[in-house]
């Protein structure tokens, strides 16, 4: 089965230092796992616009090197002025992406997210936005899947995919399970016994995606829970590829 990743960031931040070893073992270990295709999320946290706007165009490179593998989430900051939002998502969709990638530069329940929101809406690209309940260690901003709640209920017509499974946990598959514009991939921390079939009773395989959060997290490990998950293999090809092939409007693959 040729699996699709929506979840792998890469290390490549600078136009001048290029990290070619760490860019071939991306490549290499995600087709030794069964990846056909991976959606490259950059990180540009604090970052100012010009400096966004230059990692964006990294991934952007490594898309058009190697478009058959490779596909592209571009990074915004809701924090930066909305004029410039607005033109760096469609910058970023007419030239490929298929996905933006929102972090923890402000809390999904404030408002100045609006403009992200409607744009993705516009642009019908979905965003991949980190999520994660914790007791010790939060960061001040850091969003938990109530959080993504509350904004995917005021932008019903966006697509969300919550990132972590493991992270937000069954109580995070309660929280959206009413919201059918929310999506959660399957990345996060350590394996949870019997969580990726928690999800699909509660949210349906459709709305459950393979992601495996790498360089933080390895692909073997993060493709075991699936594998290893108690659930159909029409359920299990909806996580692995499907699903992520519709989202992505990936022609040919839905």
């Amino acid at each position: 089965m040729s699996v699709i990743d929506i979840h792998v960031h890469h290390r490549w931040n600078s136009p001048d230092e290029r990290p070619e070893y760490l860019l071939h073992r991306l490549k290499s270990l995600a087709q030794a796992n069964g990846i056909a295709r991976v959606l490259l999320l950059t990180l540009a946290h604090r970052l100012p616009p010009q400096s966004v706007r230059e990692r964006n165009d990294l991934t952007l490179r490594l898309v058009n090197e190697e478009p058959e593998f490779y596909l592209g989430a571009c990074w915004l900051n809701p924090l930066h002025d909305p004029a410039f939002v607005r033109e760096e998502i469609t910058r970023c969709v007419k030239a490929g992406m298929r996905a933006v990638k929102l972090h923890m530069s402000l809390n999904a329940r404030d408002h100045r997210h609006d403009t992200i929101m409607e744009m993705a809406a516009e642009h019908d690209v979905p965003i991949v936005f980190h999520a994660w309940y914790k007791s010790v260690q939060k960061y001040e901003q850091e969003a938990d899947a109530a959080d993504i709640a509350y904004l995917a209920r005021r932008h019903p017509e966006t697509k969300i995919v919550m990132a972590h499974l493991t992270g937000v946990g069954r109580r995070g598959v309660c929280d959206v399970e009413d919201l059918g514009n929310v999506w959660v991939d399957t990345s996060g921390g350590f394996a949870d016994s019997g969580l990726v079939e928690y999800a699909v009773r509660h949210l349906g395989a459709e709305r459950v995606v393979y992601g495996s959060d790498y360089v933080g997290r390895d692909f073997a490990t993060q493709l075991g829970r699936v594998y290893g998950a108690e659930i159909t293999e029409e359920e299990r090809e909806l996580i692995l590829w499907k699903n992520a092939a519709r989202l992505l409007k990936l022609d040919g693959l839905q």
